[in-house]
């Protein structure tokens, strides 16, 4: 089989698959508990520096409308601030329903997900992200129902509140509808526990989700509920939203360079898809410093002509038309908006002779 290797030096098949054996060797403490129920859901929260926000994040899976057992597993990572401490704290609360696995080293955001993987006993898995919450008291219950009614469903996903829905609504979702775009959230995902006995070692990137996504779909197809059943928080401290424009680009590109590699270019047409719009997204204007924030970006669409020119040469040329471009568009927006308040001081000024 031909070796395929990214721009980032990660090449398929070499990099090789993580099996449930060597999960199980990822460092990793966990704390006594009186977990004895055989659950039917595991949830996973994946948490680093995250106190001020764990235990909304726990309270919300511990208020589902479930009536079957359910664990929830909290992989702490490691974190600088009081994150274990809150964690320990709620587990003692519910010691029979939480799980606290740790380490004395910071293991990385794919680590962190695989090691609480290998120790989930249910045959479903939920994820959740701890500065993230469900808002859904049915989430689990309708989800669950979903998934066990279609078994080809690998994964099955929801609406998420504070986060654009890039995708129409569709019953379900196939693999080139989310290689094309990120369509749904971590924090709405519940996953056959079967599909992740092994995993491939890909890139350790704050895009994991989208990896996993596409390892998923290469299992089945993706069930979707039309609800808002989760909150994404945007915060300083958040991995993506904290991360510079610059970061994000390169981290994007790692990711599809991966998926592209993973499925040897059979879905190169959606990636390149996927690119162009993380670029087109990329370029939007700012509230502020809108001229560097447009300077920044010919830099950054220029100094990737090699890549783009090769990959998709047309898209490409249309990409640097919309931003050569996008001057021109703020300045009839602001001609507009001069006018629109133009005739409304007119219409103040003008006495009501009527």
């Amino acid at each position: 089989m031909a070796k395929i290797m990214t721009k980032s030096g990660w090449s398929w098949p070499e990099a090789g698959w993580i099996t449930s054996s060597m999960m199980a060797e990822i460092p990793a403490i966990e704390y006594p508990n009186i977990c004895h129920r055989a659950p039917q859901v595991s949830i996973l929260v994946m948490t680093r520096n995250h106190e001020h926000y764990l235990e909304q994040c726990v309270e919300s899976i511990l208020g589902q409308d479930f009536s079957e057992p359910f664990e929830v597993l909290i992989g702490e990572d490691f974190s600088s601030d009081n994150t274990l401490a809150v964690s320990r704290r709620l587990q003692e609360k519910h010691p029979e329903m939480i799980r606290v696995i740790t380490a004395d080293e910071n293991v990385g955001i794919r680590s962190n997900f695989l090691r609480l993987v290998t120790r989930a006993r249910a045959p479903l898995i939920a994820l959740l992200e701890g500065d993230d919450y469900w808002t859904a008291p049915i989430k689990l219950r309708v989800q669950c129902d979903l998934i066990r009614s279609h078994p080809e469903y690998a994964v099955v996903a929801a609406k998420t509140l504070n986060r654009l829905q890039w995708l129409r609504d569709l019953p379900f979702y196939q693999i080139h509808h989310l290689l094309r775009r990120y369509a749904v959230h971590t924090s709405t995902l519940l996953i056959r526990a079967e599909h992740l006995s092994c995993y491939p070692c890909f890139p350790d990137n704050v895009c994991w989700e989208s990896m996993l996504l596409g390892f998923l779909m290469a299992r089945g197809t993706c069930g979707f509920i039309p609800l808002e059943m989760s909150y994404y928080r945007r915060h300083h401290g958040g991995l993506w939203h904290n991360a510079d424009r610059l970061k994000k680009l390169e981290m994007s590109r790692e990711c599809i360079d991966a998926l592209d590699a993973f499925f040897f270019f059979r879905f190169r047409p959606e990636l390149i898809s996927r690119e162009m719009w993380i670029y087109r997204m990329d370029a939007v204007f700012p509230p502020r410093h809108v001229w560097r924030h447009w300077l920044q970006t010919w830099n950054i669409q220029l100094a990737q002509a090699p890549r783009l020119l090769k990959r998709a040469p047309l898209a490409y040329g249309m990409l640097l038309i919309s931003t050569a471009l996008q001057p021109l568009h703020l300045a009839l927006q602001t001609v507009r908006r001069n006018l629109a308040l133009g005739t409304r001081w007119r219409r103040l000024c003008t006495p009501d002779i009527s």
